[in-house]
Order: structure tokens, then sequence, then C-alpha cells
């Protein structure tokens, strides 16, 4: 990741817009500027790459920092958008289950995949979108009520910053960082074609095949280089915001530590409950706010090693 450094603000926004034309995947830099700086970084990402989300160009207003993300790696997207379904699914069928239809159909899906940022929040000039998350429709609106964010760890931080500005400036009831490292940090190899010709796929792909069978965490390592390294710890926490709107924020849910996935039961229950999906005044909801909504634990393992095993791919294809 690049940082900040002792620099003009003339030479740290030129650093953004090389950065930006560079387009390096699984990159960050961080740059102190000033917001409408921001603002002529966002429409120059735009008239580069139009709507795709990445590179994605954040400011951090406590801090006057803007930070630009390139493509991260496959493991966060696929988690955030498999964490995302989960949920959604879990949700709607409890809900039919119980009769109530009519309140399944009010949940969707909604983040990283929509084009549009839909939230100003706490500042009308800075607009953002989630990883992933839930929508409620009520009484022909849109309530955005739980959001997914997904990062390194070491961008902790950042990420319950990110939480909080969710509950406070969208005012949705529950925002779930799930934050991830790998060991050692990835490092693209200095003359990729040597490694990523198509003659030298076949013998990749049986590699992360073994290596799957017997290290599904990793690392991930074909003809000297490694393309993945352990997926060493991934934990969540889950930040809500009451009917007073107060914040709390939970304990780490651990996942993996030391590359040992640690959820034993066969569900796991981070504390979403049906209170955080649907919104407080949606008439017949009172009976069911305190239930807890859980995720069926293969899944979301199986989420973590395809990721892994995707991101290693993805690296090796790089040109």
């Amino acid at each position: 990741m690049e940082t900040n450094s002792p620099t003009l603000p003339e030479e740290d926004y030129q650093r953004a817009l090389d950065f930006l034309a560079t387009n390096k995947p699984e990159a960050c830099l961080e740059v102190q500027l000033p917001i409408d700086k921001y603002e002529e970084l966002v429409c120059h990402a735009q008239s580069l790459y139009g709507e795709k989300k990445y590179p994605y160009v954040d400011y951090w207003p406590d801090k006057s920092m803007v930070i630009i993300y390139t493509a991260p790696s496959p493991l966060l997207g696929i988690f955030s958008a498999g964490l995302q379904f989960e949920l959604c699914s879990v949700a709607k069928d409890e809900l039919i289950r119980r009769n109530m239809p009519e309140l399944a159909r009010k949940l969707k899906p909604f983040g990283a995949s929509s084009h549009r940022p839909m939230f100003g929040g706490y500042s009308s000039r800075i607009s953002k979108v989630p990883d992933g998350g839930l929508i409620y429709t009520l009484n022909n609106e849109d309530l955005l009520t739980v959001v997914i964010e997904t990062g390194l760890s070491e961008k902790y931080e950042k990420l319950q910053n990110d939480a909080r500005l969710w509950l406070d400036g969208a005012h949705c009831q529950m925002a779930i960082v799930v934050c991830f490292q790998e060991q050692p940090k990835f490092k693209y190899p200095k003359k990729p074609a040597r490694y990523a010709s198509l003659e030298n796929y076949d013998g990749f792909a049986n590699a992360i095949k073994n290596t799957s069978t017997q290290n599904p965490f990793g690392p991930y390592t074909y003809n000297g280089h490694t393309w993945f390294g352990k997926l060493h710890e991934v934990f969540a926490v889950a930040f809500k915001r009451d009917e007073n709107g107060s914040t709390t924020q939970s304990e780490p849910y651990w996942l993996v530590r030391d590359g040992t996935f640690l959820v034993q039961d066969d569900k796991l229950d981070i504390g979403v409950t049906f209170g955080d999906i649907v919104p407080r005044n949606e008439a017949g909801s009172a009976n069911i706010r305190t239930m807890s909504l859980k995720f069926d634990t293969e899944d979301i393992n199986e989420l973590l090693v395809s990721g892994a095993r995707r991101t290693a791919s993805c690296r090796f294809r790089a040109k």
C-alpha cells in the first residue's frame, strides 16, 4: 500500500492521478487532500473507467484524506457477495416459513454490484456504496437496513469509521465488518510471463487442486512463487444502531485464526436478528425482531476456501 509522505499537495494530487491511470490491482493509495480535490479525482476516475466501481475514490473527512482502492482480491468480493446472498436467503426462507411472505418480498440485496452510490450521508459531497447489504421496501421507499464492508485487517480503523458513518449518516440499523489477513502478503513476480503462460496453466490448476485438498486456506504455491499466502485470520464485527441513535459494537467473531477455521457449530451466529433487517415501524414485525438469523457454517467455510483459490488463479492469470 502506498501511504502519505511529506510532499506538497500538488505532488500528492499528481500521485493520485498517476495511481488512477496505472490501476494496478490490489493496491491502495492514501494522500491528504481537500475535499474539492477528492471531487475532481472522482470525476477523473469516471472519465477513465465509467461507472465501474474500481478504482474507487473514497474520502475520510476526519483526516482530510483521499483513499483510492483498485480492484481488491477476489476473496473479498466472493465473501461479501456470498454473505449478502446467505443473509437475504436465510431471512426470506424464515419469513416464508412463518407465513410472512409479504415481508419476504420486501427484502432485496444491495451492494457493490450496483452501478451508482446511493448515499451522500455524512456529507452531500461524498457518496458511498457498500460491499454488500440489504434493502427493505417500506411505503414505496427503499431503506438500507444492513451493510457489509470487507477489507484487510490493517484497514480495520477505516472500516470501523465506515461502519459508523453508515449507521449515523444513512441511518441503517446494522453494519457487518469482515477483516482478512493473508500471510505473507502477496507480491507479483518480476517476470510474470515466465509463470502465467497458457502452457503452464494446467500444471498450476493441478497444484491448486492438490493444495486445496490438503491445506484449503493455503499457501498456494506453483513454480517457485506463492500466488496466495495462508489465510491467516478472518474476523467479523457487528455494529448496531438502536432506536435512540446510539451505536454499539460487538466483540470480534473469529472465523479463522492462525490459518484454522474455528467455527465448530453447524450454524454461525454473528449477532444478526430480524430487528436488524426489518425497519422498526414495519407492522407485524414485533414478534420476530429478537429472533437470530444464523448462517450455514459449511457455506461460510466454502466461501473462504473458494475465495482463496480464486484469488490465486486470478493472480496467476494477471498480465
